[in-house]
């Protein structure tokens, strides 16, 4: 048997199968030009896109399969619709074993990105049902050893992101030390990473460590308290498009790591400057054609109560089921690599399927 034919038979032995569901057709709104339907059809496509064209990949997955597991955990425990969730946690949980198995200890020498990466993979292991609690033991002694510079490039306690973390080279790949401006290893000149970048990483990393019980240097609620200090936004405009996409996803993760990725409901006076930035921007996402920004204006709006009956919502709808591609992926299909295809994909799910979400969250104080 073939890994793809095993693959389907642990799926259908879950009791999953993909044909649309024989239902009279419902409009998602009324009016509009597509069904509840034929948009359950599209998220499973795209689900299916996901498992069996990158996770079930060998190479992709030993590359990414960290990500991806986080990609079906969240799907399985935020979903509505009953059937998507069982369908993203069979998936889910026969990669998590596989993930366990390609990772049954932490490498003696292991750097801290190697270190939190393993954090983020166990923790989502951990949350399909495939626990290594001997592994979670060798994490906590292994992160230790690391600072909150090491994990973050700055000391959240101390500062704010600060503006003067190169990224990584562009000719050899070396990751300089803060403020250095050409590569000490070939000479290569180094481009900044913008704050938005630096701080994007400084939310997931503090609350996935906090979330395993791992501190990554520094705690989510020390990144968090530099919120204001980010604003204003800045909008989009020739010459600032990666200041500006950075912004736009630091603003989704803020919303994604406060709200435990979609399990509770956020008020927009929660954070008023971060909901209007995300909702005045909506639409730029149709002009630069890009579904993988939009399945994040989506959600993140919708996290914060805007629902279908919205127009903004139903702009973004009516563009991501007019742009998924033929074989269920969304974004650019001639992309080389796996994260080019599989990472819209996922947004774009994301942005149309439907939650439930647990409560409505309080205010932080900052």
């Amino acid at each position: 048997m073939t890994r793809r034919t095993v693959a389907g038979g642990i799926l259908a032995a879950a009791g999953i199968f993909y044909t649309a569901c024989s239902a009279p057709p419902v409009p998602l709104w009324q009016g509009s030009h597509y069904t509840v339907q034929a948009r359950d059809q599209a998220v499973e496509r795209g689900l299916n896109f996901i498992y069996y064209s990158i996770a079930r990949n060998p190479k992709y997955f030993r590359d990414w399969g960290t990500d991806l597991l986080s990609a079906f955990y969240n799907i399985a425990v935020t979903s509505e619709n009953p059937r998507l969730r069982r369908m993203a946690w069979s998936m889910g949980r026969e990669r998590a074993l596989e993930w366990r198995r390609l990772n049954p200890t932490v490498p003696t020498h292991a750097n801290a990105d190697e270190v939190a990466d393993l954090i983020f993979g166990s923790q989502a292991a951990d949350g399909l049902g495939v626990p290594d609690r001997r592994m979670q033991k060798q994490l906590r002694h292994a992160a230790a050893r690391f600072s909150a510079v090491n994990y973050l490039g700055f000391d959240p306690v101390r500062e704010p992101p600060p503006a003067d973390i190169p990224d990584e080279c562009p000719r050899c790949g070396y990751q300089n030390a803060r403020g250095a401006t050409v590569c000490t290893h070939c000479g290569a000149k180094l481009t900044m990473r913008t704050r938005y970048s630096v701080m994007i990483d400084a939310l997931i990393t503090t609350y996935t460590g906090d979330l395993y019980g791992i501190t990554l240097g520094a705690h989510y609620r020390d990144v968090l308290r530099w919120i204001p200090s980010m604003r204003p936004y800045p909008p989009p405009r020739r010459g600032n498009s990666s200041e500006y996409y950075d912004a736009v996803y630091m603003v989704t993760h803020l919303v994604y790591t406060y709200n435990d990725y979609s399990q509770k409901r956020i008020r927009p006076e929660c954070f008023p400057e971060e909901f209007a930035y995300l909702k005045s921007n909506l639409r730029q996402a149709i002009k630069d054609k890009d579904p993988e920004t939009m399945g994040e204006y989506l959600d993140s709006l919708r996290d914060f109560g805007l629902n279908r009956s919205d127009p903004s919502i139903r702009t973004g709808y009516d563009y991501l089921l007019s742009v998924q591609n033929s074989d269920g992926s969304w974004g650019d299909p001639t992309d080389t690599g796996p994260y080019g295809r599989y990472h819209p994909t996922w947004t774009a799910i994301d942005g149309l399927r439907e939650y439930h979400w647990s409560k409505v969250l309080p205010c932080p104080a900052f």
